[in-house]
């Protein structure tokens, strides 16, 4: 898989944030460490310690879900430029962390694309949750997950795609019934930024309660506003989950800091775990019917392209 099988908002959004391959890094960083001298000291050789920690985080993941929820946004907080209207597009995300205190730090980058080159089309007003405000969920776990645009950036995918939330859970955490999974989630969003008018950016970074921040589903969100007569509307989304790097530390030792290039730099940063999300016509024309009143709920035939 790959260019000419991604959207334009995909492509553009790759080019910006380009794949980590963690799991290669980590088989690297294994190698490396079976290659170092045993320490005078005595203790576990670093290659051990690194085979362990591999093993540990084998099949963990962070995804989006296959859709993005929207629906007319009805806040009066926001006023539309005359003739717009205003959606709230919802961005759920899952993570199933497998290292011992979960993710300390969680970043998603969305970014919206009209078809063309109609920049005019639409602009992000408002993120939700907002800077400084905390992300609570409690959700039943049971959405599809993405794995496709994963794929089409090289990933290795470490279930099979179209895989329900809870049926991971099941996979992953050796549960003896494949779901409903309800977690209850809480964290700080300590960054919101909105991206050159079309995207937007959060930063989830609360490591204040441990026991909360292992599997968890979050719901983000923004409010767009779109003009009339907007073409088709894609979105991009690139998702990335951090380790503590002292509890890095306290698993394998310092030895990770001799690394060099790019090895020490993937140590440095936690050893992200990484997906991407790509949704076509996030807007479709039967909903645009729908909230003017149109003709019933049932979607119509997509637009041509």
């Amino acid at each position: 898989m790959g260019e000419a099988q991604m959207t334009r908002a995909l492509r553009e959004l790759v080019s910006l944030h380009a794949p980590t391959h963690s799991e290669l890094l980590l088989d690297e960083a294994v190698q490396a460490a079976w290659r170092q001298l045993p320490s005078r000291a005595g203790g576990t050789p670093p290659g051990e310690l690194m085979d362990r920690l591999r093993e540990q985080l084998r099949g963990e993941l962070v995804a989006f879900h296959q859709r993005l929820p929207a629906r007319p946004y009805k806040g009066s907080d926001v006023s539309p430029t005359p003739g717009c209207s205003l959606w709230l597009v919802g961005i759920p995300l899952t993570l199933f962390p497998k290292r011992d205190q979960g993710f300390s730090r969680v970043e998603c980058i969305v970014d919206f694309r009209a078809e063309g080159d109609a920049w005019e089309a639409l602009r992000v007003v408002k993120l939700l949750p907002e800077e400084r405000g905390r992300v609570m969920a409690k959700a039943e776990l049971g959405g599809e997950l993405q794995f496709e645009a994963s794929a089409k950036v090289g990933l290795c995918l470490p279930v099979p795609p179209a895989t329900l939330a809870d049926e991971v859970g099941a996979r992953l955490y050796a549960k003896g019934q494949v779901g409903p999974f309800v977690y209850e989630a809480s964290r700080m969003c300590v960054e919101t930024e909105i991206l050159q008018g079309t995207g937007a950016r959060w930063r989830l970074d609360d490591t204040s309660s441990p026991e909360r921040v292992g599997a968890e589903s979050h719901q983000l969100a923004v409010v767009l506003e779109v003009r009339p007569g907007a073409p088709r509307i894609d979105a991009a989304g690139y998702l990335q989950a951090y380790s503590d790097i002292h509890w890095l530390t306290q698993t394998v030792g310092s030895f990770w800091m001799n690394l060099r290039g790019a090895l020490r730099d993937f140590f440095h940063s936690g050893l992200p775990v990484e997906a991407y999300g790509e949704w076509r016509d996030v807007l479709p024309r039967w909903l645009w019917e729908q909230a003017r009143g149109g003709p019933g709920s049932e979607p119509a035939p997509p637009p041509g392209p």
